[in-house]
């Protein structure tokens, strides 16, 4: 027996109607399950808001390569969802992974502690002695600042070095343009007495250490650093009086044998390419170009 036509749309009417159920049921489970999710999430972030996590911070500021010790290391409750485990110290670990040790940077009030800043010893002053290659010497000559390179010249720099002095030939020899007459009886000679040798450090006026002072300056956070480095007990700590050059042995024999036989001499130091062999003071690029525009000015 055929449906009827109102019979049909009767049916059709209920279809439609239970497919609306259907889909008002589902919307209301995907909302249900939305906001259980949402709700979880914002209670494991409030929890972790109100929850702490005891971890290291230091005092005071601290230089780059301090100790640490109990009095400039303190404990401090750090809320749990700004705790990084893999990169923080726990306090309840700072006597086995702090105390004793040492700053690898300045470190500013109230700082918490990194492991990545904590490093097991003291870094060695003038630590490129240790690692001076075998048979390798290092001498000290002479450097006037002004007419050899001024502020150019760097530690980790190439030079090479010339000496002139009075030759005990009668004359000099035929086709040497490094031999000429002087004013005197004896003729002048010039020869190389380092081709190529490399400066490992400089000396200042006080005998210390010009790479350890930029080093020192370097540990400082920047605005204490500015205003060193402006300071003319500075500026004078970084000009140089003499040179320490690593050679082998023959270099030095060779130094000697023309120290005792030139004296004082006239000694010619002029800078060689950089190229790939970067400076002593690569590390420090801002430094440098700071120090050399308030030299310039002065």
């Amino acid at each position: 027996m055929k449906e009827t036509k109102a019979e049909f749309k009767k049916k059709d009417r209920t279809a439609s109607s239970n497919k609306r159920i259907a889909l008002k049921i589902a919307s209301i489970v995907v909302s249900v399950f939305v906001l259980i999710i949402t709700f979880a999430w914002l209670s494991r972030a409030d929890r972790a808001a109100r929850n702490t996590v005891a971890v290291a911070r230091v005092k005071v500021g601290i230089p780059a390569y301090s100790a640490f010790t109990k009095d400039n290391v303190e404990k401090y409750d750090l809320i749990e969802k700004e705790y990084s485990k893999d990169e923080m110290v726990l306090f309840e670990n700072v006597e086995d992974e702090v105390l004793g040790k040492y700053s690898a940077y300045y470190l500013r009030k109230n700082t918490v502690i990194y492991k990545d800043e904590v490093v097991d010893e003291k870094p060695s002053r003038n630590e490129w002695l240790y690692s001076l290659g075998e048979g390798e010497e290092v001498v000290t000559i002479p450097y006037k600042y002004s007419e050899a390179g001024g502020d150019v010249l760097l530690p980790g720099d190439s030079v090479r070095i010339r000496v002139t002095y009075e030759s005990n030939d009668s004359a000099p020899e035929d086709g040497n343009p490094n031999d000429y007459p002087s004013s005197g009886k004896k003729p002048l000679k010039t020869v190389d007495l380092f081709s190529s040798i490399v400066v490992m450090d400089m000396i200042n006026s006080s005998g210390h250490s010009v790479y350890e002072v930029y080093k020192e300056v370097m540990r400082l956070d920047a605005a204490e650093r500015e205003k060193v480095m402006k300071s003319k007990e500075f500026l004078s700590n970084i000009k140089p009086q003499a040179l320490l050059l690593a050679g082998d042995k023959e270099d030095m024999v060779r130094y000697a044998q023309y120290k005792a036989i030139a004296g004082s001499g006239n000694i010619l130091i002029t800078i060689l390419s950089r190229g790939d062999n970067e400076a002593g003071l690569q590390n420090l690029p801002t430094l440098e170009t700071e120090v050399r525009s308030w030299v310039d000015g002065e």
